[in-house]
């Protein structure tokens, strides 16, 4: 999976997506994620090839080989069940 940091600037007429970090500007940091060859990278039931996300929500996407989705699903919600 390739991972890069991009930061969001709001400026008063609208918002800047840029790898470039600005020294003493605020920003929101971004992690745009695209999946490795004949991989997907999931999120529950979101399965996507690339996607741009909050640095927060970084550690709930997984890469996975294509055709595979089934083994994730069933081992996230195996690991989730409440006993």
């Amino acid at each position: 999976m390739q991972k890069t940091v991009i930061y969001r600037y709001l400026g008063t007429n609208g918002i800047i997506d840029s790898p470039v970090h600005l020294e003493d500007v605020y920003y929101i940091r971004l992690y745009d994620l695209v999946a490795d060859n004949k991989k997907i990278l999931v999120n529950g039931d979101t399965k996507v090839k690339s996607i741009t996300i909050p640095e927060e929500d970084l550690e709930n996407w997984k890469e996975i080989p294509e055709g595979q989705e089934w083994l994730y699903n069933y081992n996230y919600f195996s690991n989730n069940l409440k006993r």
